[in-house]
């Protein structure tokens, strides 16, 4: 393939190398991938799923590479594609996973865990663009173009947050995937926002959903949930709490900038026609 090296399906002695490959591009406060990644198996709606590995001439892994085929429109799904910002890695990877999934159907980069999606609710799709530059590249250098993009937002939990003033949300345990729901109320037991954080790692939870009622938005409502969803995150053993939103979503960009969110990176899904 390239220098020597060759491409084959992943074996079961790769998934340590295969997912420090994965760890190399993990943003901040993105959750350690977990062994489900490499080893579960996809959702019902994808077929003929396959991880590619890069084997270099010194039979060392150099890369990976995850595609399956979408069952209910036959286009083709590369989910995942990781080698040390290696170009020249990244490019034979993708050739190969094109390849695989056959030229004559619309392909996706970045879009995520094929795997059911309540298993693995803190892997957000999607190619980290500043983070990432080589493997934009190298896709754009095959032809894929941006579909669509999602902002990443991270907040450190250290110094720990403030202790929230009343009113306190109600919090409810979530099981599938673990979590905790936040709901602030009116007086009368009537929902005026929700909230929900995902454990992710345990040390890295993600911010999933925030919503205010319309009736009760520009009220602050939404800012005094965020900071109670910081705080709960917190006291539960969190170090990190992360967000995304769509990227022309200006209030929930407004609410995670004022809630002293860092955004770190855009997550785009690529796409190509055939």
């Amino acid at each position: 393939m390239t220098n020597g090296g060759h491409i084959r399906v992943m074996e079961p002695d790769d998934h340590p190398l295969v997912l420090a490959l994965i760890m190399a591009d993990r943003l901040p406060g993105q959750p350690a991938p977990d062994p489900y990644l490499v080893t579960g198996q996809p959702r019902h709606s994808l077929a003929d799923a396959a991880t590619l590995v890069l084997i270099d001439a010194s039979d060392r892994i150099r890369g990976v590479v995850h595609c399956v085929l979408r069952t209910s429109d036959e286009a083709g799904l590369i989910g995942w594609l990781h080698a040390r910002e290696d170009f020249q890695a990244l490019a034979a990877l993708i050739a190969a996973a094109r390849a695989r999934l056959g030229p004559v159907r619309t392909l996706y980069a970045g879009t995520g865990p094929t795997q059911p999606p309540e298993t693995l609710a803190s892997a957000l799709p999607g190619i980290a663009e500043r983070r990432r530059p080589a493997t934009t590249r190298a896709l754009r250098a095959a032809g894929f173009t941006p579909a669509t993009s999602r902002r990443y937002y991270h907040h450190p939990l250290s110094p720990a947050p403030a202790r929230p003033l009343f009113p306190l949300a109600e919090l409810r345990p979530l099981t599938d995937p673990p979590g905790v729901q936040l709901t602030l109320t009116e007086t009368d037991g009537s929902a005026l926002a929700a909230a929900v954080v995902h454990t992710g790692d345990g040390d890295h939870w993600q911010l999933w959903h925030l919503a205010v009622r319309p009736g009760h938005r520009h009220r602050g409502i939404g800012s005094h949930l965020l900071a109670q969803c910081l705080y709960v995150t917190h006291t539960s053993g969190a170090t990190s709490l992360a967000a995304h939103t769509d990227e022309d979503d200006t209030a929930s960009t407004r609410l995670l900038i004022a809630g002293r969110f860092t955004e770190v990176d855009t997550l785009t899904i690529h796409h190509r026609r055939p």
